[in-house]
C-alpha cells in the first residue's frame, strides 16, 4: 500500500494486478459455464462486479487505519542509553513519562518488550520505606542479643512491684509486677530493652509463664500478711496470639485456687481489639474461673464500656497524659466521637470497670486527675518500683559469675 500525490492510498504490486484483471477473469469464467442464449451473462457479471467493488472498499478501509508501529529513533536512543530507550518506548505507547522515570537504570542490553496500549502502574510497586531492611547486625547488637539470651537461659529474672494507689487518699490498692533482667555484668534491663529480643527468638510465652509463677508466689505472700491487694501481670502480645498459651494459663492458675481473683492478667489494647474465636474461648474459660482482666498499653481513648465489660475487663489503664490532654479540650474529647473524658470514670464504673491513670510521673498531674474523677492512679509521683526479695517470689539462688557481688547495679527509670 502506497500513497499518490493526493495522499490517497493505492494498491501496488501483485495485489493491484490481481484486482485489475479480476473482472475479466470472472467474465470469461461465467461465459464458459453460462449459456449465451440464456441471457444470464450480464446479471452474473453485475453481481461479480459488485462483489469486487465491496472487497476493494474493505481493503481500502483497512489500509486507511493501519496499526501504528513502534518506531525508535536510533540516534536518540543510543545517545541516552537505556533510560532514553525506555522513554521513547513509553511515548510510543502513550505511557506517562513520570512512570518511566520511576524505573531504575538498567545495566547491559536486556531484551525489552513493550505491548502497545499497556500502561505501567506505579501504584503496584510498594513504598520503599515499607520494605524490610536487610542489614547485618552491628557488633554491639550481636553482643546485646547474646547477653540477653544468656541471662534468660540462666533465669536471672527479677521482679519489681509498683504500687497503684487510690485518689485522693493515696492508699495502696494494687501492685503491678514489673520484670527486670540482670545481665552477667550486673546491668539491670527493663522490658523495653530485652523483651523484643525474646519475642524475636520465640521465647516470649516462656518468659510470661515464669513471671506469672513468680507473681502467684507474691500474691500468696500478700494473702499471708492479711493484705487485700491484688497483683497485675502484663502479658506480651506475642504470647497472647500463640496457640494454646492462654489455655495453659488456666491450668497454671488452677494449681493455686486460693489466689484466684488475686491475679489480674493485663492485655494490651491492640489484643483486645483483635479478639478471634479461639482467644474469646480462652478468655471465657479464665473468666469463669474468676480471673479478672485489665486493658493495658492504650494508644488512644476510643473504647466502648459495654463491649469491654462483656469481654471480662474489670480494670482499664489509660495514660495520664492522654487524659489531661483531652481535658484541656473544650468538649473534653481527645480525637473523634468518643466520650467526654469527664465521663470516663462514671461510664466505666457503671459497667463494673475501674479506671486507672498510669504514668503519673509529675505531682502537677494529680490535681487534674482528681478533678476528672479518676479513682486510681499509678506512677513515679506516688512510688517507684521496688524489687521483690527472691525468697518471696519463690526464686531459687542461682550461681552467679565471679565478682558479680561487687558489680554496680544500673537501674533504668521505667514505670
Amino acid at each position: 500500500m502506497v500513497t499518490n500525490k493526493k495522499m490517497n492510498p493505492v494498491l501496488k504490486g501483485r495485489k493491484a494486478v490481481l484486482l485489475a484483471f479480476t473482472p475479466a477473469f470472472l467474465t470469461a469464467s461465467a461465459a464458459a459455464y453460462v449459456p449465451m442464449e440464456a441471457g444470464l451473462v450480464m446479471p452474473v457479471f453485475a453481481v461479480l462486479i459488485t462483489m469486487v467493488i465491496g472487497v476493494l472498499l474493505i481493503l481500502r478501509q483497512q489500509a486507511g487505519s493501519p496499526a501504528a508501529p513502534l518506531v525508535l529513533s536510533p540516534g536518540r536512543g543510543a545517545g541516552q542509553g537505556p533510560a532514553g530507550l525506555l522513554r521513547d518506548l513509553a511515548k510510543a505507547a502513550d505511557v506517562p513519562e513520570s512512570a518511566v522515570q520511576a524505573v531504575p537504570t538498567l545495566r547491559g542490553r536486556p531484551a525489552l518488550t513493550l505491548v502497545a496500549g499497556s500502561v505501567i502502574n506505579p501504584e503496584k510497586f510498594p513504598e520503599p520505606s515499607l520494605l524490610p531492611c536487610i542489614r547485618r547486625l552491628s557488633a554491639d547488637e550481636t553482643s546485646r542479643i547474646r547477653l540477653v539470651t544468656q541471662a534468660f537461659e540462666a533465669d536471672r529474672i527479677e521482679l519489681h512491684l509498683q504500687p497503684i494507689v487510690s485518689l485522693p487518699q493515696r492508699k495502696i490498692r494494687f501492685y503491678e509486677v514489673l520484670a527486670r533482667l540482670r545481665l552477667a555484668d550486673g546491668t539491670l534491663l527493663a522490658p523495653v530493652e530485652f523483651l523484643p529480643i525474646l519475642e524475636c527468638s520465640g521465647r516470649a510465652s516462656d518468659f510470661d509463664r515464669r513471671i506469672l509463677i513468680r507473681a502467684m508466689a507474691v500474691a500468696r505472700h500478700l494473702m499471708a500478711r492479711g493484705s487485700e491487694a491484688i497483683v497485675g501481670v502484663n502479658l506480651s502480645a506475642h504470647s497472647i496470639v500463640e496457640p494454646g498459651f492462654l489455655w495453659s494459663l488456666a491450668g497454671l492458675l488452677d494449681s493455686s485456687p486460693e489466689i484466684l481473683g488475686r491475679i489480674v492478667l493485663e492485655l494490651p489494647q491492640h489484643s483486645w481489639r483483635h479478639v478471634d474465636a479461639d482467644l474469646k474461648g480462652a478468655l471465657a474459660t479464665l473468666r469463669e474461673r474468676g480471673v479478672p482482666f485489665s486493658l493495658d498499653r492504650a494508644a488512644d481513648l476510643r473504647f466502648d464500656p459495654k463491649t469491654l465489660a462483656d469481654l471480662g475487663i474489670r480494670f482499664m489503664k489509660l495514660p495520664a497524659g492522654l487524659l489531661i490532654k483531652a481535658a484541656e479540650q473544650a468538649d473534653g474529647r481527645y480525637a473523634g466521637p468518643e466520650l467526654d473524658v469527664r465521663d470516663f470514670a462514671s461510664a466505666l464504673r457503671r459497667q463494673g470497670i475501674r479506671l486507672i491513670a498510669e504514668r503519673v510521673d509529675q505531682d502537677e498531674m494529680v490535681p487534674t486527675l482528681e478533678d476528672l474523677g479518676i479513682p486510681v492512679a499509678q506512677g513515679f509521683a506516688f512510688a517507684a518500683p521496688r524489687p521483690v526479695k527472691p525468697e518471696i517470689a519463690g526464686e531459687q539462688d542461682l550461681p552467679r559469675p565471679f565478682g558479680l557481688e561487687d558489680a554496680p547495679t544500673r537501674l533504668r527509670r521505667t514505670g
